[in-house]
């Protein structure tokens, strides 16, 4: 039945209006590339062509940006954009040709638009040629006997219009039939056309790759000064603030020992110093367990996740299934969530209990930390998610959270571990 009413679709009018827009829109960009390409070229022995070569690749650019938004629009496809390149620090000259000359993604924007002009071309013959032909083939019954009052051209043998009775019926069941198979050809027409975008118009493997690094290290730079920052104020609130009240009292004691003070007094004092050092100590021993866990490195990941589940205030079902020691980068990422996580759980989810899954198959890591408090997780309240998702996604893994209000909250964590 769809077959049927294949004709009547907006979709197949769609398809039409591609076909019919790639004739005129590529001999446009036919006659601008061509004129500007071969100008260009002749002069750029003298210098004078490369900034108009740079221009015709910019303008290539803005081609490529209407063809992939009419796609979307006129067919639903959608083409990624080609990243653009990173900024260095460089010369001007080796910007002006790497951000211009040497950008492949427009030389592959330029022939793409050069062949819109042939293809056009051809959808534009095929999609006007096949739906002319059936439409004067439906019509046949109405314009054949007004020909043949008005006009009456003799055929071949002196057959004239119309002669034959069943003339008319096998034009018009050919119209018919024609029309119901049009849409199709024209259909694997513009098939053939939009496989061109991706592979012209959209970012290649090496681009991709090179996009995914740069971001992968943006996130370990941002990861990376977000934690600085983090035991910058830790160092700050905690084990600095201990130590300067150990200066104070030591101060104290000294200068009331100067001023003859009972002995009892200062020795107060000192003890009161020496609990100072103690704290600072176990807290500047906490600081550094976070900065990079000794029990990680020595006992591995079972271990170290195991001792963070005994500190938690709620009970916990561990299950760490590692057959072999993943990298040390992916080991410290996957005890940060693990930590995270239970920290999250003993600030702000009213939990009872939870659960915590540690597993490697296939090449990845996966970490999988589960309560049944009262959800609501947002990495934007401040709850460290956001800090653990650029770890995580510096080393090519990813951060899923679910946490519906009232539902518990779910952290999990997948990482690449070879």
């Amino acid at each position: 039945m769809s077959f049927l009413t294949e004709p009547f679709r907006a979709r197949t009018w769609r398809e039409q209006a591609w076909a019919v827009a790639a004739f005129g829109v590529g001999t446009f960009w036919f006659c601008v590339l061509v004129t500007l390409l071969a100008t260009g070229a002749s002069l750029a022995i003298t210098l004078v062509g490369l900034p108009l070569l740079v221009l015709t690749l910019w303008l290539a650019g803005v081609g490529a940006r209407v063809e992939r938004a009419w796609a979307r629009v006129a067919l639903g496809v959608e083409v990624e954009a080609p990243p653009e390149p990173a900024r260095r620090e460089e010369s001007a000259a080796r910007r002006f040709l790497r951000g211009g000359l040497l950008r492949t993604d427009r030389w592959r924007a330029v022939l793409y638009l050069l062949l819109l002009f042939p293809l056009g071309i051809v959808e534009f013959t095929v999609a006007v040629t096949l739906w002319a032909c059936a439409l004067a083939g439906i019509a046949t019954p109405f314009w054949v006997p007004f020909v043949r009052r008005t006009w009456r051209p003799e055929l071949a043998g002196g057959h004239r219009l119309g002669d034959h009775g069943w003339e008319v019926p096998v034009a018009f069941a050919a119209g018919v039939a024609l029309l119901l198979v049009t849409p199709w050809i024209v259909r694997g027409l513009v098939r053939v056309h939009v496989a061109l975008l991706p592979a012209l118009l959209g970012p290649t493997r090496g681009e991709l790759e090179r996009a995914a690094v740069a971001e992968q290290r943006d996130q370990a730079v941002a990861s990376a000064g977000r934690q600085a920052r983090e035991i910058e104020r830790d160092l700050h609130d905690g084990a600095q603030a201990r130590l300067v009240a150990l200066a104070v009292d030591l101060d104290r004691a000294r200068v009331r020992l100067e001023q003859g003070a009972p002995p009892d007094e200062a020795a107060a004092l000192v003890r009161s110093a020496h609990e100072e050092a103690k704290t600072a100590l176990v807290e500047i021993r906490d600081l550094a367990r976070g900065i990079h866990p000794a029990i990680l490195e020595d006992r591995g990941l079972d271990s170290a996740v195991s001792a963070l589940a005994a500190r938690a205030p709620v009970p916990l079902r561990v299950e760490v299934s590692v057959p072999a020691r993943p990298p040390a980068d992916v080991e410290a990422a996957a005890y940060y969530v693990v930590s995270e996580a239970l920290a999250n759980l003993a600030r702000h989810s009213g939990a009872t209990r939870g659960t915590v899954g540690v597993t490697a198959s296939d090449g990845r890591l996966d970490v999988v930390v589960s309560d049944d408090g009262c959800g609501g997780a947002d990495e934007a309240g401040g709850s460290g998610l956001a800090g653990l998702r650029e770890r995580v996604a510096s080393l090519g893994g990813g951060l899923g959270v679910v946490s519906p209000p009232g539902g518990g909250t779910t952290v999990h964590a997948w990482l690449p571990c070879g």
